[in-house]
């Protein structure tokens, strides 16, 4: 403040001089020390209001050089500091969660008001003070929330400006995998092995992930298995991983459901031996190879269909012959076991004679008879057999 003469004046004073109607009036003047009347700030120094006295000495000098004695008056003057600092706004300020309320990027923002500053044109140190309570933060997703705080700049003699900004702390960084989804392939048990998958899918796969800034909730996209042979199949599962407030990060991976198990062959094919029928013991041989030699399979992801390389029996002695037959069991998966028997037509039945041969007198004819004897030999003395074999 400006307390020099030229701002602010001279004491005024009048005189009167019988020889002089004009007389001059001298003046000069002494300061007392300034009295501050506001609370130094923490710098000491001496600002803001203050108030002092100045006296005020004149002596009055007329024409003829003749000067007065001298006459003094006391000036009070009150300087007083009524115009609050002057502000530039705090800024918001948004910062990224760490899971535990971000006490030091909280901590700058207040120590640093905000970003404020402030400028007084009595005070060269402004106080600064906020209204922050952690009880004023608003709770949002997760370790989320913000806080509106007003800051207040002082200066020595009370006057004070504020200015309010909001501190917030967000969440835009999704969960981190420590453990990303495993493929899975099991051995098919025929009924869509629920018990392997439905743990697959409970435990995620075998994924494993963590949000810094709160809880994490999993789902999947898993709707069925692909219909592959006999029981097997397979899917894709894309598996999700959601923090508190809705970022989400996926991994992916495959359940198999495969058969690398040939069929079991419950009972071994057997043997067939049946005696010659003389029409190649067809429905003997049609039935044993429709019963795959009486042999039995099963498989356990799937039904079995049977086959055979019977091509057609030996050529033995009569209508007798054999066949080793090799019967395979596949599965839908196209997996085999083969089991392996013979079917033989035999002969043990000697011939049935039908005519018995009968006894043959003939005239001597003295040359032995040879035509007779012949004749009755050939057609086997009239004997006649059934003979199948034939």
């Amino acid at each position: 403040m400006d307390t020099t003469t030229s701002s602010i004046g001279y004491a005024t004073a009048t005189a009167f001089d019988a020889c002089d109607s004009l007389p001059t009036i001298n003046f000069s003047y002494v300061d007392a020390p300034a009295v501050y009347t506001c609370t130094a700030d923490a710098d000491n120094a001496a600002e803001g209001s203050y108030g002092f006295t100045r006296t005020w000495t004149s002596t009055v000098t007329d024409e003829c050089g003749l000067t007065s004695a001298a006459a003094t008056c006391v000036q009070t003057i009150t300087v007083l500091d009524t115009v609050s600092p002057i502000l530039v706004a705090a800024m918001d300020t948004t910062v990224e969660c760490d899971g535990a309320g971000n006490p030091a990027d909280l901590a700058a923002w207040l120590a640093n008001n905000g970003g404020s500053t402030g400028t007084d044109n009595c005070d060269s140190e402004l106080a600064w003070t906020n209204d922050y309570d952690p009880a004023n933060f608003v709770d949002l997703c997760g370790a989320t929330g913000y806080v509106v705080v007003t800051f207040t700049a002082k200066d020595d003699c009370g006057n004070s400006s504020s200015t309010t900004a909001t501190f917030t702390i967000e969440d835009t960084t999704p969960p981190a995998f420590s453990a990303t989804a495993d493929d899975l392939t099991v051995e098919c048990d025929g009924a869509g092995n629920l018990a392997e998958l439905n743990g697959w899918l409970n435990s995620n796969a075998n994924a494993a992930a963590s949000d810094i800034c709160g809880g994490v909730t999993w789902s999947h996209d898993f709707i069925a298995l692909s219909d592959d042979c006999g029981a097997t199949g397979m899917s894709t599962v894309t598996f999700t991983v959601t923090d508190d407030c809705g970022n989400s990060v996926y991994t992916s991976a495959q359940f198999t459901i495969e058969d690398t198990t040939a069929p079991s062959m419950d009972v071994e094919s057997a043997d067939l031996t049946v005696e010659c029928d003389g029409a190649g013991n067809l429905s003997d041989l049609n039935g044993w190879i429709a019963s795959n030699g009486g042999a039995s399979a099963s498989d356990d992801c799937s039904s079995v269909t049977w086959s055979n390389d019977f091509e057609g029996l030996s050529d033995d002695c009569g209508a007798t012959g054999a066949a080793t037959v090799t019967f395979t069991a596949t599965d839908d998966c196209g997996l085999s076991t083969s089991t392996t028997a013979t079917f033989t037509i035999e002969d043990t039945t000697d011939p049935s004679i039908d005519i018995a041969s009968a006894d043959l007198t003939v005239e001597c004819d003295g040359a032995g008879n040879e035509t007779e004897l012949n004749n009755w030999l050939s057609s086997h003395g009239g004997a006649s057999v059934k003979r199948p074999l034939q």
